[in-house]
């Protein structure tokens, strides 16, 4: 039966446009940093000059032959890392395709790799990749795309044990420096690109004018102060490509929260301990980055869930995940970045969050833009992944699971729980408010009588009777009995006003003449609203 092959021209077109941000390639290398038990990685990225990027950790790093086996025949052909090699501090496996390595191939046309393992051996490699990549692989450029095995002679028969039309693409070359010495670098690796393209240089300088980004500030080295920078714009966009990158970085990679009080009720405590157990570091320029998300002190409150460990099986493939869910109540959450839901793979985050909720078919008006979450998946869910890593395929049965339970408990628990605090909130602030509004009343009445006022309220009832007051003088007193708002037959929203204006009118006509019931009503009218 025949086969159905995919074109290797398409691998080589994906290793030039895999990620959509310098953040998602970078991401990469944090991750095979992570696999290599570093506990630190920085990444330098010239600020305030963009001419060249670094990323550099303290791992077992890997050896000359592991870096030419890669390079000669690993790309987008390599196999995770054994789950059950063990890892520092049990550090999940993230695993990566080799392909990874090359993402950094959207930030420039070279690069140098340096590394040395924990036993002393080390390289030292310059990798260039081929400009116009993608024009010379449409046009079967013979530099680049070249047959390994050719169309079989006719009248000779078929080979058993060749793959007939086999192909091999080239995207650049690499040499090794032939006079490096490993002891002169530390154990670990350290990627350093070379010739940068113009684009992000000119982008990320861009974002530091500050005619073009006003609101831009220099990020400050401790990064809750930079949280609390960002809690105060609607979008990134508002500060700048550099801020993105900061903020991606700290949303996607395997790094702790500020603080295991990031979020009201400690309700990521139990993830801070774990991640912080793991001991991985990310610095930026310096900056030691934490995950981006730092909410206390909503006067509204906040809707809460935590997501407890959840295990199923799906088609034979386990699927294990927990997270959390939280909803700032009355109050839209800021950068508009931080609102949705964000997917985390061994605790790597898959793409950006999710402000659709993973496609939640319920319309809950504003209140969408008070939630955000993050679900941790600790098995599964990795087949779903499309290749740049970055987004699901949404009708892949782990992704539906994952989805359909979410979007359960959104529709039957926490939408519902906002809704009850809302309206708890609404009567709460109605009653007090109310009280307010009788203690202005029964002032400026008693600035009239020259008497102190004791202010009571008619009882409720359900005629159609017209409300009316009831004025009771004593020697050191007057009691005013008011209409009960309830009683009165107009919008909820005006009772209490209601109430009021026919309480000053009913006072007023206590007076003997019609010109002073006129000059009374309107001298309490005008106090009345003065502060209503």
């Amino acid at each position: 039966m025949p086969k159905i092959k995919v074109h290797e021209k398409a691998l080589a077109h994906l290793s030039r446009g895999l990620y959509r941000s310098p953040a998602s390639a970078i991401r990469e290398l944090v991750s095979n940093a992570w696999d290599a038990n570093a506990k630190v990685v920085r990444i330098n990225t010239n600020y305030p000059n963009f001419f060249q990027l670094s990323v550099q950790d303290n791992g077992e790093g890997f050896t000359m032959a592991d870096f030419k086996a890669l390079m000669e025949g690993g790309i987008g052909n390599s196999e995770k890392r054994s789950e059950e090699l063990p890892l520092f501090n049990d550090r999940p496996v993230i695993g990566r395709l080799g392909i990874g390595l090359l993402g950094i191939a959207q930030i420039c046309g070279a690069f140098t790799v340096t590394s040395k393992t924990r036993q002393g051996e080390g390289f030292r490699a310059h990798v260039n990749l081929y400009d116009l990549l993608k024009e010379k692989l449409d046009r079967n450029d013979p530099a680049i795309v070249k047959e390994i095995v050719s169309t079989p002679v006719p009248g000779e028969g078929l080979d058993p044990d060749e793959e007939y039309g086999l192909r091999e693409v080239d995207i650049g070359e690499y040499n090794f420096d032939k006079n490096f010495d490993p002891a002169s670098v530390r154990r670990g690796t350290t990627i350093i690109t070379e010739d940068i393209h113009p684009t992000f240089v000119q982008t990320f300088k861009e974002s530091l004018n500050k005619e073009e980004f006003p609101k831009f500030k220099d990020p400050p080295p401790d990064w809750s102060k930079a949280l609390t920078i960002l809690s105060r714009v609607h979008s990134l966009q508002e500060m700048g490509d550099y801020w993105r990158l900061l903020w991606e970085l700290s949303a996607a990679c395997p790094i702790p929260y500020v603080s295991d009080r990031a979020l009201p009720r400690r309700i990521v405590a139990e993830d801070q301990k774990r991640l912080g157990g793991y001991d991985f570091k990310v610095l930026v320029d310096g900056i030691e980055l934490f995950k981006p998300v730092s909410l206390r002190g909503n006067p509204g409150g906040y809707t809460s869930r935590i997501i407890e460990p959840q295990s199923t099986t799906i088609y034979g493939k386990p699927l294990t995940f927990h997270g959390y869910l939280l909803v700032q109540e009355g109050k839209q959450l800021l950068p508009d970045e931080l609102r949705g839901i964000l997917v985390r793979i061994k605790n790597v985050g898959i793409g950006y969050y999710d402000p659709s909720m993973l496609d939640y078919r319920f319309n809950e008006g504003p209140r969408s833009k008070w939630l955000t979450g993050e679900i941790y998946v600790d098995q599964g869910l990795e087949d779903a992944l499309n290749i740049d890593r970055d987004s699901f395929n949404r009708f892949h049965p782990q992704f539906r699971f994952v989805q359909s339970y979410l979007h359960k408990i959104l529709h039957n628990e926490v939408f519902p729980e906002v809704y009850r605090n809302i309206d708890a909130r609404s009567l709460a602030k109605k009653e007090i408010k109310g009280k307010e509004h009788r203690q202005h009343l029964r002032a400026i009445l008693s600035g009239t009588s020259g008497k102190p006022v004791r202010l009571k309220q008619a009882p409720r009832n359900e005629e159609d009777d017209l409300p009316s007051v009831h004025v009771s003088e004593e020697a050191d007193a007057v009691e005013v009995t008011m209409p009960n708002p309830t009683n009165i037959k107009t919008s909820k929203a005006y009772r209490d006003l209601a109430s009021a204006l026919i309480t000053i009118h009913g006072v007023a006509l206590r007076e003997k003449t019609r010109d002073r019931q006129r000059r009374i009503f309107t001298e309490l009218l005008l106090k009345l609203l003065a502060e209503w």
